[in-house]
């Protein structure tokens, strides 16, 4: 499994909007290569298992900006506000009217960095 954390110390965490019109929040994220599943830990106790295809947008919270470091393979660091999934792609939103694409591959780790 590659493993992809984010955690907030407001428990507001991730915001994950599915295509289905519902929110979800979880603390950590993470992908199952096996299955592609994302698993989203909402707390010590509870998850969700998401399809990446039922996915919208991955944002911080509201009011954080560029609260999310995703951190690259290699020591490189992409620092967003919202990232979406594309099969096996993250597209990285990066400023108002910037992506860019990296593999699931590439990803070390993505953390909130408060």
């Amino acid at each position: 499994m590659a493993a992809a954390a984010a955690q907030d110390p407001a428990q507001s965490g991730f915001a994950i909007s599915l295509k289905n019109g519902s929110t979800v929040r979880g603390r950590t994220l993470s992908r199952d290569d096996a299955t592609g599943k994302l698993r989203l830990a909402m707390s010590e106790n509870s998850y969700a298992v998401i399809a990446p295809e039922d996915t919208v947008s991955i944002q911080s919270p509201a009011g954080a900006s560029d609260s999310i470091s995703i951190k690259l393979k290699g020591g490189s660091e992409l620092r967003c506000k919202e990232f979406a999934l594309n099969g096996e792609m993250v597209s990285v939103k990066l400023g108002t009217a910037t992506r860019v694409e990296v593999r699931w591959g590439e990803i070390e780790s993505i953390s909130f960095a408060p």
